[in-house]
């Protein structure tokens, strides 16, 4: 999942990637996925907008690695303690 949103992140604009997010929210099946979509897709919104004030772009790796930590964050955040 992580390479797909690596992916997505890098090779869209940041209207594409606004596009595929509220794609995302219209076809969640519930609302408790709705707004795990809408959470997600914000912080990619905003790790795109960050990635556009930096001159040196990470590489299609690095951002994989970096979306793979923060899925394994947010798992770990879910589950009951």
């Amino acid at each position: 999942m992580a390479a797909q949103m690596a992916q997505l992140i890098l090779d869209s604009d940041l209207d594409e990637l606004r596009e595929v997010v509220k794609r995302w929210l219209t076809e969640a099946p519930t609302g408790n996925v709705r707004r795990q979509y809408e959470t997600f897709g914000a912080k990619l919104i905003e790790i795109k907008q960050a990635l556009a004030e930096h001159p040196v772009q990470p590489t299609r790796d690095e951002l994989e690695l970096a979306l793979t930590m923060m899925l394994k964050l947010a798992a770990q955040s879910d589950r009951p303690r």
